[in-house]
Parts: structure tokens; sequence; C-alpha cells
């Protein structure tokens, strides 16, 4: 629980995913239509809307108590927590009773899970289709009433999350198992199999149709542009996330680490159980039919593949309480030295901020965050931190008893990291990160009697920010060129002068703290 909950509150939204998703939550609490996801009045159908009807479910129950972007970000927890729930009851029922808690310490230790999982994005409840998918899987040879429903679920749910790239590598998956190995080749999979069709056909179905007949050209842009073109790549130059051919190679040794390597281990260990084992058999197809899928999509991002977390932590389970002695103990010492590390360096820059007035003079803090931020003084979360750091250092003492040490002490670690990020540095990343003080501070120079409000350079992640802020839908100059608005907000490079009429006066100009990439200008015109 304290992994899957700390940092989803006390922060706006944060570019790049956040603020163009709240952006579509927020469009959706203030019309209700569930249908055509819209992003401060124009349609953005980059993903299927689920994530968007959890989140603004959470935020509409959780109003009174919660700012709505706080309690729309609870979504990522609750499909966080359905992710580790799942695939710890997958390794359970292929592993045996214990191994669930192995599979919950293994995602909670991966490098790649620990941001993706605490801020809005559509990827999580992806994930957590897969996830649960993979339960299906679990039970398909035993029990297959129970087998195709979680599937049919799962499948469902990471299509109405991300479109069709989890049906489509399930379907891979689905038929590669029982061409490759005989113990698939089975009547109960069979049933498994269809019933897992039919219960995901509501899923698959209900969202597109209505989608189709309210806008066929939306659909188009949907289904054509964001499914097939990003992953062909004839949408890409247009739409952005491009792939490179070492792209996954140069990501996957930091972003599947601790599981990776113990998956390797586990597959070698036990290769001559590959042919009989359906844990390992479906880790394995399930592991490098996405890993092609990723590899061939004309479109990368590293949360594309969270999925593979889900593969790899089955395929590692069997090693876990069986790695090497030596290598056991050292990786637990490789993991004490790291986060012991980071902690230090945590606390010693959050006291160098509360009692010298600033952080230290590093270079990778000063690229982004403000070096003269006045830090807040909040005594829960400074507590939260003390209590966090206390639990980590006294389980050392216990630690060398464990067989799964190494592991429990990676876990332990990214643990203690993400408390301390998110309640020490929290409000200096929040700062830096949200756009609610530079609009704040552009409001008082907007005149009374504005009207409309044309914008140049407003992207899909600054524009909602301004909605939510201040209330404001600009006229784009991109698409509406001949606009007659008085005021105009361009959003550009700081060394880049935009080239506009000599009756365009400045009135304003500003930038998150610590940026200097953006800046945004804010010009009144004069009749004369």
């Amino acid at each position: 629980m304290v992994y899957v909950l700390f940092g989803l509150i006390g922060h706006d939204p944060w570019k790049q995913d956040e603020t163009y998703i709240f952006g579509m939550i927020y469009h959706l609490l203030q019309t209700g239509d569930w249908v055509l996801p819209q992003n401060a009045g124009e349609p953005f159908l980059e993903k299927p809307p689920l994530y968007d009807w959890v989140a603004a479910g959470l935020a509409f129950l959780l109003h009174k108590w919660l700012p709505l972007h706080d309690g729309a970000r609870l979504a990522s927890g609750l499909f966080t927590a359905l992710t580790l729930s799942f695939t710890a009851l997958a390794s359970r029922h292929w592993w045996g009773n214990g191994n669930g808690r192995y599979a919950a310490l293994a995602l909670i230790a991966s490098l790649g899970l620990v941001f993706e999982s605490h801020i809005m994005i559509t990827d999580m409840p992806m994930l957590a289709g897969f996830a649960i998918a993979s339960y299906g899987f679990a039970l398909s040879l035993t029990r297959p009433r129970w087998a195709g429903w979680w599937l049919g679920v799962g499948i469902g749910m990471g299509f109405l999350a991300k479109g069709l790239l989890i049906p489509g590598a399930i379907g891979v998956i689905a038929l590669l198992l029982p061409i490759f190995f005989a113990n698939w080749r089975q009547r109960v999979y069979l049933h498994t199999l269809i019933i897992a069709t039919i219960v995901a056909l509501p899923w698959l179905l209900i969202w597109p149709i209505a989608l189709y007949l309210r806008s066929p050209e939306q659909f188009y842009v949907w289904f054509w542009l964001n499914n097939v073109g990003r992953f062909l790549g004839f949408s890409v130059p247009q739409l952005g996330a491009g792939n490179t051919r070492w792209f996954w190679a140069k990501t996957l040794p930091w972003f599947a680490f601790p599981v990776l390597p113990l998956a390797l281990i586990s597959l070698w260990q036990n290769r001559q159980q590959i042919r009989h084992h359906a844990a390992l058999q479906f880790g394995l197809i399930s592991f490098v039919v996405y890993l092609i899928v990723m590899q061939v999509s004309a479109s990368a991002r590293t949360a594309y593949g969270l999925p593979m977390l889900v593969s790899l932590t089955l395929l590692a389970i069997p090693t876990i309480d069986n790695i090497p002695t030596r290598l056991n103990r050292y990786t637990d010492y490789f993991a004490r030295l790291l986060f012991t590390t980071l902690a230090l360096i945590s606390w010693y820059v959050w006291l160098m901020i509360v009692f010298a007035g600033h952080p230290p003079a590093w270079k990778f803090l000063a690229r982004g965050l403000d070096m003269h931020y006045i830090m807040p003084i909040h005594p829960a979360a400074i507590g939260m931190a003390i209590i966090a750091s206390t639990i980590y250092f006294a389980s050392w003492h216990w630690l060398p008893r464990l067989g799964s040490r190494a592991l429990t002490s990676l876990a332990l670690g990214v643990s203690l990291f993400w408390v301390l990020f998110s309640t020490l540095w929290m409000p200096w990343i929040d700062n830096a990160k949200s756009y609610r003080s530079v609009y704040l501070s552009m409001q008082p120079h907007l005149s009374t009697t504005h009207g409309c409000i044309a914008s140049q350079g407003l992207g899909e992640s600054t524009r909602p920010m301004l909605e939510y802020y201040l209330g404001i839908l600009t006229q784009r100059v991109e698409m509406t060129p001949n606009t007659h608005c008085n005021t105009l907000l361009i959003d550009g490079w700081p060394n880049q002068q935009p080239q506009l009429a000599a009756n365009w006066q400045l009135v304003w100009q500003g930038a998150r703290p610590g940026d200097n990439d953006e800046l945004f200008r804010l010009y009144q015109r004069h009749p004369d």
C-alpha cells in the first residue's frame, strides 16, 4: 500500500502526459460526454477512454476532499493495485503458495514501473489488462470458465486503455502457445478461448460503435491514424513518438531491472522444464511476442513496454528463492549502497533548501528546477519520510535471513526512494512542472474586456491547463488563422521573437520556474 499510494496526491498535473490526459478527464466531468474524448475543446482520439472514465468517476466521488486532479490520479493507484494483485494470483497458481508475494515484490522493485505507476497515464490500465489476461492464461488448462472470464476482461481492458495493441499481442500469444507446446493442445484451452472471446466482445464493440455513430471522421482518426498509423509509421511524423532501431536494446536493461536478469537466470536453470511447464512457456512466448511487436512498431515509448514486466516476473519467480548465494548477497549489498546513497542525497538536498535557502549547485538540478525555491514545511510529510527511512535501515537486521534478500532489498530501496521523493521533494518538483504559477501570474494582465483570446504554439499539454486554471479556451491561430481576437497568447522558445504586426503590444511574459525552454508571451492589439 505504501508503494501504491505515495505520490498520487499533492501535486498538479505534470507535462507531458498528465496535462492532456487530465484535459480529457476535465472535459468529461464538465460535459458528461463519455463517447468522444476532447482536450481543451477539441477532439483528442489518441487512446480509448477507459482511463478517463475511471479517473472522472473517482474525481467526482472525491471532489469534496481532494482537488479534481488528485482524485483523478487515484485511478493510477487502482490500476497499479490490480496489476500487482493479478500478477501475484497468476504466480501463486503456477508456482505454488507463497510465490504471489514474490511477484508483487518483483514488480515493485522494477525500475520501469515506479514513475509510470504514479502518474495519470493510459498505459496503467493497459498493464492491468495484461496482468488480468495473464491470470486467465494461468487458469486456462484447469478452470476454463473463470479463465475465459478473466482473459476476456483483460483483453477488453487493454483494448479500452490502449487500442489494438493488447488484443493483438494476446491473440498472437494464444495462437503460438499450442503451436509450440503440446500441453496447450487441449479442448479445455479451446473452451477458454471461446469464453474469452464472448466476454471480450462488449469491451471491443460498444465504445467503437458509439464513436462511429457519433463521428465517422473521429473514428477514422482513432482507428486508422492512432492505431494502424502509429504501428506502421505513416502517421508518426504527425503524431510523434517515433521508434529507433536500438531503442529497446538500450531501454530494457534498466527498464526491466531486476526482473530481466532474474528471468534469464530462471530460463537457464529450468531449461529442461520449458517443454512441460506452462508458466515458463507463457512467460517466454508472451515476452518474445511483445518484444517483437515493440521492436517492429514505428512508435516507441518506455511506457509501451510495461506488459513485458509481467511476463518477465512470471519467468523469474522460481529463481528468486534460488539465486546463487554469492549473487544474492552481493545484489543485496548493491541495493543497500545504491538506495542509501539516494536517500542521503534526498535528505541532503532537502536540508540545504530548508536551512541554507538554496539547493546544492549541481547541474542536473539546475536544468529544470528553481534554484531559489523556498521549501514549505509540512510536518506530516517530514514525519512520514523519517518513519520510512527508519524502517528501511531497521530492515537490514533481518534481510540476511531471507532467501529472497536481494529482491526484498531492491523492493524496499525503490519504495524508500519513492516515499522520499513524494514527501521531501514533491513541492519543489511540482513548482517546476506545474503550469499553475505561470498562468496565475498572467491573469492580472488580461483585460477584463478581452473578449476572445487567440493562441499560437499552445499544444495539447498547455491548452487544457489554461482551461483548468483560468477557464479560458483559446482560438488557435493554427486552426483559425483569420481570428479577430484582440488578445494573443504565444507559447514559444525564449530566444525566438514572434514576428507580429506593429499594433501588437507585449503586456506580459513568463515561464515555469526553472524552465529555460518554454516562454509564454501575452500580446494586446491596439487599433492604431
